[in-house]
């Protein structure tokens, strides 16, 4: 297995970002000021406040928490029944002698997945420090659309191959 197919070199890197991001955020926080805008409408205006404290620990928990879940979730799929998981033509991928493999796959397309998900909220936390460096503080809608269609494309693409590698070439295998 070369190291590109290897779900441990997606882990690692998935641990470094997370380790990156979580730094990122607790040393950009300090300097934010103790009544921080944390929510914006849809032109980019600063509607909702919290502490700086409430702001950090709500993003260390996202930053954390949900990468962190879809990185395990293959781990905890390797315990249900079949009949529980979505995945095109189960009845071949799911079968005793390509079950590991299948759950390598899975294992190794949701950690690309949380590294692109850590690296958004990342950016979006980076958008949050920028808007309340303003005396009054705004979003750039132009930069979080950018953010946004950035990160759906990667999304757009990561599913199709995702797709794509569970796609039977011979239906003659069922």
């Amino acid at each position: 297995m070369n190291r590109l197919n290897n779900p441990n070199y997606f882990y690692s890197a998935f641990i470094i970002l997370m380790v990156c991001a979580i730094y990122f955020v607790i040393n950009t926080s300090t300097h934010l000021p103790a009544n921080m805008a944390s929510h914006f409408n849809a032109e980019g205006i600063a509607d909702g406040f919290m502490s700086k404290e409430g702001y950090t620990h709500t993003m260390l928990t996202l930053v954390v928490l949900v990468p962190g879940l879809l990185a395990v979730l293959p781990f905890g799929m390797r315990k249900l029944p079949a009949s529980l998981i979505n995945l095109p033509h189960k009845e071949f991928w799911l079968q005793p002698e390509k079950r590991e493999e299948t759950f390598l796959t899975l294992s190794l397309f949701m950690s690309v997945l949380a590294c692109f998900l850590l690296l958004f909220l990342s950016y979006v936390h980076w958008l949050v420090i920028q808007a309340n460096k303003l005396q009054t503080p705004a979003m750039s809608v132009m930069n979080i659309l950018v953010g946004m269609v950035i990160f759906l494309s990667l999304i757009g693409v990561w599913s199709l191959l995702l797709h794509r590698q569970f796609k039977l070439t011979d239906p003659t295998k069922l």
